[in-house]
C-alpha cells in the first residue's frame, strides 16, 4: 500500500508526527542609508528579518504536507520583507544578547519558548539588573518556557532568577544549562550553587579560611538575609 492510498486522517496524523522542535535565531538586515531619528524609531532602516535555520522539512515534501504543516510565516517586517516558517507551539526562539529580545516583539502574543545566551552581551548582568533588561519579557504574553545557556562563570544568573523575574513564564519552566558540564539546573538549584560557592565553600583552590579572619567568615555565613541557608539547600530536590 502506498502512502498516497492511506486514508486522509491517517496521512494527516503522520504529517503532524513529523513536526520537530527547532531553535531559531532571528537577525535583522539593516540599510546603509541615512534615516532620521523618527524613521529609526519606526524601523524604516530595516530591510528584512531572516534566520539561518533551514525551513522545516514538511514545507518541501509535497503540496499536502505543506497544507497540513502547522507553520506560519513570521517576522516579515522591513522594506524588503522575507519570512521564517515557525511553529510557535514547539519552536524555540533564541537570542544571543538581552538587547536582541525587542526584535521578537512583533510576535509578542505568540512566542511561547525562548532560549537566552549572552555570547554577544559581555555586560549581561548589568543589563539584566541595573538596566532591568529582562522586564521586556513581560510583553511576551504566552511565554511558558525559558532556558538560559550559562557561559563559564555565569552563576550570577542565580541572583537574577531570585530578584528580577522572567515575565509571565512560570518559575518551574525556567532552566539553566551549564555549557561546560551539560547539567540542567532549576533556578533554586543554580542559586544554591552560587550561594554555596560564595558563602560556605572553601577558597577556589580548596583552602579553608585564614584563621585570623575565621570569625568574619562565620558572621558572613550566618547573615542569611541575602543567601540561602544550609537548611534551605538541603530541602531542594
Amino acid at each position: 500500500m502506498s502512502f498516497a492510498s492511506l486514508p486522509f486522517e491517517l496521512r494527516s496524523l503522520i504529517w503532524s508526527l513529523a513536526v520537530a522542535p527547532r531553535r531559531i535565531t532571528i537577525t535583522k538586515k539593516k540599510s546603509n542609508r541615512s534615516f532620521s531619528k523618527e524613521q529609526y524609531q519606526q524601523g524604516k532602516n530595516i530591510l528584512y528579518q531572516t534566520s539561518s535555520t533551514p525551513p522545516p522539512a514538511l514545507m518541501h515534501v509535497c503540496r499536502e504536507s505543506r497544507q497540513q504543516a502547522p507553520y506560519t510565516r513570521a517576522f516579515t517586517a522591513g522594506s524588503e520583507p522575507r519570512w521564517t516558517w515557525i511553529n510557535f507551539e514547539v519552536d524555540i526562539l533564541c537570542v544571543t544578547s538581552l538587547y536582541a529580545i525587542p526584535d521578537l516583539l512583533s510576535h509578542r502574543s505568540e512566542i511561547q519558548r525562548l532560549q537566552i545566551r549572552t555570547d554577544d552581551d559581555l555586560d549581561w548582568y548589568e543589563s539584566a539588573t541595573n538596566y532591568n533588561g529582562l522586564s521586556i519579557l513581560s510583553e511576551l504574553e504566552r511565554l511558558r518556557e525559558i532556558r538560559v545557556v550559562l557561559e563559564p562563570g555565569d552563576l550570577m544568573w542565580g541572583d537574577v532568577f531570585t530578584d528580577w523575574g522572567f515575565g509571565h513564564c512560570p518559575e518551574d519552566n525556567i532552566t539553566f544549562l551549564d555549557k561546560g558540564s551539560g547539567l540542567v539546573l532549576t533556578g533554586p538549584q543554580l542559586k544554591m550553587v552560587l550561594d554555596w560557592r560564595m558563602v560556605f565553600a572553601f577558597g577556589s583552590e580548596g583552602n579553608p579560611p585564614d584563621p585570623d579572619s575565621l570569625s568574619d567568615e562565620i558572621a558572613f555565613a550566618l547573615d542569611d538575609s541575602w543567601h540561602m541557608t544550609l537548611t534551605q539547600m538541603q530541602e531542594l530536590d
